[in-house]
């Protein structure tokens, strides 16, 4: 039985994520249900496609993941499928599906059958009568190609990439986890590949750092430190504290790597 995981912006107050799952229970009762998140800020189709990105390839092979971050639901943007060798990923085709397919070899499909919608579609809650019947027909066995065509031209968005110049690697914030932690856009193996073993010294708003450290405690409380997260991503962070709070950062703001 494959595990159907759940990932958007919806939050907890309302009963969106509950109903979608009495919807997936109704057509598949032995559904096994995760939660990734739910606090995805709202409509920030980027964030959600980080968030996927760090979360998905540690579920059992053939696990289904649902993301409704859609701020073009009830418009002409279209519910898509996308199969790799190990996964499925039902969504709004509008991009957030973007480090899948960068990172996997993907078939993608329109779903346009609405033999396996809800009969009536909201314009407004296409994660229930869409997305979810849609993730619990899978898990039963039905085949993409009965859901709906395959298509090549899903949307596709730009993702901030780090920039190597000749004495420098830029870079910038990403996002920002509940604990004021700044994520980067900098992989520990784009650093290994231009810096390595090279001194370098990190320059991020009014602050210079010149080691990676290994844990949040390796600093002296309250002190600013640099280290890789737990998807090799290198992170500001403080000590005890709260980074984004302390440096005043926001998403987007410039991380750059002298050496």
């Amino acid at each position: 039985m494959s595990v159907i995981t759940l990932l958007t912006d919806f939050g907890l107050k309302d009963v969106y994520i509950g109903v979608m799952k009495g919807v997936i229970l109704n057509i598949n009762p032995e559904a096994k249900i995760v939660d990734i998140t739910h606090e995805v800020r709202p409509q920030d189709i980027k964030e959600a496609a980080f968030l996927l990105k760090t979360a998905y390839q540690f579920f059992p092979k053939s696990t289904i993941h649902v993301i409704v971050v859609d701020p073009g639901v009830g418009s002409a943007r279209r519910p898509i499928l996308a199969v790799t060798e190990d996964y499925l990923f039902v969504a709004p085709d509008n991009g957030v599906l973007e480090l899948v397919y960068q990172n996997e070899k993907t078939k993608v499909y329109h779903l346009n059958n609405p033999h396996y919608f809800l009969p009536k579609i909201s314009t407004t809650f296409h994660g229930r009568d869409i997305f979810a019947p849609i993730a619990a027909y899978l898990s039963l066995g039905v085949k993409p190609e009965t859901l709906g065509k395959e298509i090549n031209d899903y949307v596709r968005i730009d993702w901030p990439k780090p920039i190597k110049e000749v004495d420098c690697l830029k870079g910038e914030i990403i996002y920002i986890d509940r604990f004021g932690n700044l994520i980067s856009n900098i992989s520990r193996k784009i650093f290994d590949k231009y810096i390595g073993n090279k001194s370098f010294s990190i320059h991020f708003k009014n602050i210079t750092l010149k080691q990676i450290s290994s844990h949040y405690l390796s600093v002296s409380l309250g002190e600013i430190l640099a280290l890789w997260d737990s998807s090799d991503y290198l992170e500001i962070a403080q000590s005890l504290g709260n980074a984004k709070e302390s440096l005043k950062a926001n998403i987007g703001e410039k991380i750059e790597i002298y050496f």
